[in-house]
């Protein structure tokens, strides 16, 4: 059974933070918003993260920092690299909880041990785009989907509008990935309408054959047949 450890409301959500056998969950509004019992797609989506970039101090922005696996998984995938880089990482959680959990609950040794180059900061991801940013990669794992979301506001993230300002504040080879609990289709058309080049990585979940994440990148110029295979992605 889930133990409830703590609560916080901010204007439009109610999130809780829930241990169980020294793993977390996290519900928005009810709703289960991330699981530490199934986080197999969180490390892929942060190896993804880590294996992109050409640039050898690739700057990248995480939208949401969640329970951490995206994060921790990206520095794992950084620090094994063949070639060293200085990526400079954001970090950017909206959440002021979320933020305090990780480190008193969640990784706290994590937390402790986060270089000078990796930047937690309370703030919308939003809040970080723009034209005048040259983001190598930009990571989004701040709801279960484009039509999913744990905060209302986040809708602008997925539409034309938000998605061409995604775009635009890539470097000119920069890559936007995202997590999803599902395939969105209508997604994936919008990101091709504002320019994008889409692939993608579906990864089933233990023991449920029906279910599947989903992780799209979508890139501002196509990934060759070679980068594709490499990291197994689907056109």
């Amino acid at each position: 059974m889930w133990t409830h450890i703590a609560s916080a409301s901010s204007e439009d959500s109610r999130l809780d933070l829930y241990e169980r056998n020294g793993l977390y969950m996290i519900r928005a509004n009810g709703w289960e918003l991330m699981n530490g019992e199934y986080h197999a797609s969180e490390d892929q989506l942060g190896r993804l993260a880590g294996l992109l970039p050409s640039a050898p101090r690739p700057e990248i922005l995480v939208g949401g920092l969640g329970l951490g696996y995206t994060l921790a998984s990206l520095l794992e995938t950084l620090n094994k690299g063949i070639r060293p880089t200085r990526a400079r990482i954001t970090v950017a959680e909206r959440s002021g909880a979320v933020l305090r959990w990780f480190g008193t609950h969640i990784n706290p040794r994590l937390a402790a041990t986060l270089s000078s180059r990796v930047r937690l900061v309370e703030s919308d991801v939003a809040a970080h785009l723009g034209a005048d940013r040259r983001w190598d990669v930009i990571v989004l794992d701040v709801d279960n989907g484009p039509a999913a979301l744990s905060t209302p506001g986040n809708a602008a993230l997925y539409g034309e509008h938000g998605l061409a300002r995604c775009r635009d504040s890539l470097a000119p080879s920069g890559h936007l990935l995202l997590w999803t609990s599902f395939e969105d289709l209508n997604f994936v058309e919008r990101a091709r309408t504002v320019g994008l080049s889409v692939t993608r990585q579906s990864l089933p979940l233990p023991n449920r054959s029906d279910q599947a994440h989903v992780l799209y990148v979508l890139s501002r110029q196509p990934l060759s047949s070679v980068d594709r295979e490499r990291l197994g992605l689907d056109g």
